[in-house]
């Protein structure tokens, strides 16, 4: 009984440390794109 709660408590901060990384990953991908998004703007004005 005791080490079910254990495995499913761990299970469950794992579950959610995977979702907290996945988040992470995803804002950073996010501002990634937008700062090579905001770079290309600015090189396509130098071009006009």
């Amino acid at each position: 009984m005791v080490k079910k709660k254990i495995s499913t408590a761990l299970s469950a901060t794992l579950i959610v440390s995977m979702l907290a990384t996945g988040v992470i990953v995803a804002i950073q991908g996010k501002t990634t794109l937008d700062v090579a998004k905001s770079a290309g703007d600015k090189k396509v004005e130098v071009i006009k």
